[in-house]
């Protein structure tokens, strides 16, 4: 019941108004797949192309969008046309068009050029994926998509052949799913090498995460999750920004439920510089490769040492409740120092008031760690390892970093050094993907 007063809100309140509709008695599709496209290569419909001819049955939602800073008509007109020309596959009248793919899988374009008009910049890739989203959604409810995720990707991924069934084996619970990526190599070695310091860097961070304990330890790219359609109900879907969407959601459905780390082989990626978006992949291999990027690029992996001792040593307290204990969260296994700094921190993030929450909330023990988490999410996480990061513990270079802690991942390097940790793991996820 809880759920479908869920789903009755968003429909009424957040879903983006005058998307087109299509009931049906009898699923068309089994799966769906929502691509947003700015100033795009026409190669998107090859991929496609080749992906149809080893799935059965889904339909690609592609987004043509332009943000109004881009004041250029014109900007998606290739890949408009591209897609013009596919078959027209036969369906109701509504604002979009359908074509017809390989097999039984077709291809809706929504141009938000004569639908919408120019989307506005602040509301960004995170607008144009919702938008998508919101229509995979509601025809999921009408009854068109007989399956129950809506993937989520980008116009210059690879998708591999088994793709949409890896989620279809998900358990019920499971509300996300993050798939292994892979960057390939492009014709500029300048972009390439920039690329392959900023993926590097993308698994630090999460290696980071997961030797902490953190229940956030994921991967957050648009081009590789993909979500139920319950639970994108249920966190009012993607949010509006103009990035860092992928994160934003993604943090929202780790308090509803799982994040399943999908195995198999790598969703591949282009190397590529872009400014599309103000940040994320694209605009930070710009910077690394034009140089404008410091290269110390890594957290300082005393920043993922004192998220471990903080998140090691809140279990104890449901038991204790002591407002003593909390002095003494940071200070096991660290420096005087660097404990001092991380209780500094934990004060400006409002941790007394979220711990007397936590405990006025909780029944056993159990609840009280979920309901910490629940403050303590993905973004308090950044922030906490931001403010460490400004205070006590600069980033560093990726060779800066053997000097500091090396094999601090020994389940993964053995004695080898830090750097040449995760330069190893990266290689270990190319190597064995279906492993990652």
């Amino acid at each position: 019941m809880r759920d479908q007063v869920a789903q009755q809100r968003y429909q009424q309140r957040h879903i983006e108004p005058g998307l087109p509709r299509l009931h049906c008695e009898q699923a068309l599709w089994k799966h769906v797949l929502v691509i947003p496209a700015y100033r795009e290569s026409a190669d998107l419909l090859q991929t496609l192309a080749e992906l149809a001819r080893e799935t059965d049955s889904f339909l690609t939602i592609v987004v043509l969008n332009r943000p109004d800073r881009d004041l250029d008509p014109e900007a998606n007109q290739l890949l408009r046309e591209a897609i013009e020309t596919l078959p027209s596959a036969p369906g109701p009248d509504f604002a979009g068009a359908l074509y017809t793919l390989p097999g039984r899988s077709s291809l809706l374009l929504y141009d938000t050029e004569s639908n919408l008009g120019p989307l506005p910049s602040a509301g960004g890739v995170g607008l144009a994926r919702k938008i998508g989203c919101d229509i995979a959604w509601q025809w999921i409810r009408d009854g068109a998509i007989s399956g129950d995720w809506i993937h989520s990707s980008d116009a210059d991924a690879r998708l591999p052949a088994d793709y949409f069934e890896r989620t279809a084996g998900c358990e019920p619970g499971i509300v996300a799913a993050t798939y292994p990526f892979l960057h390939v190599p492009g014709p500029d070695p300048e972009t390439n090498e920039a690329t392959t310091l900023y993926e590097l860097r993308l698994h630090h961070y999460v290696l980071g995460l997961e030797y902490a304990g953190s229940p956030y330890a994921h991967h957050s790219l648009g081009s590789c999750l993909a979500v139920r359609a319950g639970a994108y109900a249920k966190v009012r879907g993607f949010p509006r920004r103009a990035g860092g969407e992928d994160f934003y959601l993604l943090n929202k459905l780790a308090k509803l439920g799982p994040i399943n780390r999908l195995v198999g082989e790598c969703i591949e990626l282009q190397s590529r510089q872009s400014h599309r978006v103000p940040f994320g992949t694209g605009p930070a291999v710009a910077r690394i490769a034009d140089g404008a990027a410091s290269p110390a690029l890594f957290y300082h992996p005393g920043c993922f040492a004192a998220l471990r001792a903080l998140l090691q040593s809140v279990p104890a307290l449901y038991q204790s409740r002591s407002s003593a204990m909390t002095e003494r969260l940071c200070a096991e296994g660290l420096s005087d120092s660097l404990a001092a700094e991380c209780n500094a921190v934990l004060e400006e993030l409002g941790w007394q008031q979220a711990l007397a929450h936590c405990t006025r909330q909780a029944r056993d023990s159990a609840q009280f760690l979920r309901q910490f988490h629940q403050w303590f999410d993905a973004f308090r996480t950044l922030k906490f390892i931001h403010a460490l990061r400004d205070r006590i513990l600069p980033q560093q270079t990726l060779p800066e970093l053997d000097s500091l802690q090396p094999a601090l991942w020994p389940e993964r390097g053995g004695k080898m050094s830090l750097s040449e940790a995760i330069r190893d793991h990266w290689r270990w996820v190319r190597r064995n993907p279906e492993r990652w």
